[in-house]
């Protein structure tokens, strides 16, 4: 059937959209062009179209899960491949719900977060190198043949987020050595940080937990030290990186005693927890001026990796999926159960806005002649 004059014909290829615009030409025939001039930089390629995928069900599994921006993240990553899938929250406390689910027909994967990043694991057929050295999962793939993958994309929202660090960019630029670290907690979030900054060639990581035998058990995994006590920060002649997996609502800080310790090193400070997003350390590491990378940039950085998994296609879509997310969580009026937790709204997470202003410069650099 010949398309209609103005009509359009859209085909998602693995790596890129072809988007053809039909008009009518100068004899009164139908044509099509591309709606921009190729560019050198455009690459396509062959694929099935997204009509023949079966749609596949995916969540986020834990508990408390109802404020999670995931399906925010993982709905553009749909949309953007092309996909029919689908992303939604799944709360349950208890993992034997979980592991039901992940049995039913037209599941396809999904994120887990606590407190099952641990306990799923003896639920997988196969692990990923990160995930059996971690020793937690928060990425579960569900292949043709049933079999479930069970990976671990935490360790990079980590290590890739602080990589983009001003600060840590800065040092790196001086020549300085490498980063000694504070990592608080000793849960499956904790593990990944451990594994990220092994990654990183930390030089050296002292592990702080209140309940001292986990971090002991954790530190000598992973070749680091494990401290009683706080108060021994105050020994360090260098504080580079200090990452807090605590649960937010801990509302854990740095003892008044030692608290001097932000101000005197000004280590980038990495919280993991999101909700509330200006924690009580966050806040406390902001007052002493230290540079903070917040929980939500990296829910964003790993979230783009469970992205690639699950499409098959790299780079997964930052920009969008940044600007869903501010959109989501920062826009006045929004009904998302997290945005009363987003406070302070004029002040906006520097990653996501990074990402949307490098594509930004992208579409203006593609755009000129």
């Amino acid at each position: 059937k010949p398309p209609r004059f103005g009509s359009s014909l859209s085909r998602h290829a693995s790596n890129c959209s072809i988007h053809l615009l039909f008009v009518r030409s100068s004899d009164n025939q139908p044509t099509c062009r591309l709606p921009r001039p190729l560019l050198a930089s455009d690459t396509f390629t062959v694929s099935m179209a997204s009509e023949d995928v079966k749609p596949l069900s995916f969540f986020i599994f834990g508990h408390p899960v109802t404020m999670s921006p995931s399906p925010e993240i993982h709905s553009v990553g749909f949309k953007e491949a092309g996909l029919p899938h689908t992303y939604e929250r799944f709360d349950a406390e208890d993992v034997e719900d979980v592991v039901k689910k992940l049995k039913e027909d037209g599941f396809g994967g999904g994120s887990v977060t606590i407190p099952h990043k641990e306990s799923l694991l003896p639920s997988m057929d196969e692990l990923s190198d990160a995930a059996k050295t971690i020793g937690a999962v928060n990425t579960i793939t569900k292949g043709s043949d049933g079999k479930l993958h069970g990976d671990n994309t935490d360790w990079l929202g980590i290590k890739n987020q602080l990589e983009r660090s001003f600060t840590i960019k800065e040092k790196a630029a001086a020549g300085g050595s490498a980063p000694v670290c504070l990592l608080c907690g000793s849960g499956g979030t904790a593990r990944a940080a451990a594994y990220a900054l092994r990654e990183m060639k930390a030089e050296r990581v002292l592990i702080f937990n209140r309940t001292t035998s986990r971090a002991e058990a954790l530190a000598e995994e992973f070749g680091f030290e494990a401290i009683a006590d706080l108060s021994s920060l105050r020994e360090l002649a260098q504080l580079d990186i200090v990452v807090d997996t605590l649960p937010g609502a801990s509302q854990f800080v740095l003892p008044n005693d030692v608290a001097d310790v932000l101000e005197r090193h000004r280590p980038v400070v990495f919280e993991a927890a999101y909700i509330p997003r200006r924690t009580s350390f966050v806040q406390q590491a902001l007052a002493a001026g230290c540079e903070v990378v917040e929980g939500i940039e990296m829910l964003f950085e790993q979230g783009c990796a469970q992205c690639e998994i699950w499409t098959k296609k790299a780079p997964a879509p930052r920009a969008k999926i940044a600007e869903a997310l501010l959109e989501a969580l920062f826009k006045q009026g929004s009904g998302h159960p997290a945005y009363a937790k987003m406070e302070p709204y004029e002040s906006l997470p520097k990653g996501l806005v990074r990402e949307t202003v490098k594509q930004e410069g992208k579409n203006e650099k593609e755009a000129a002649p």
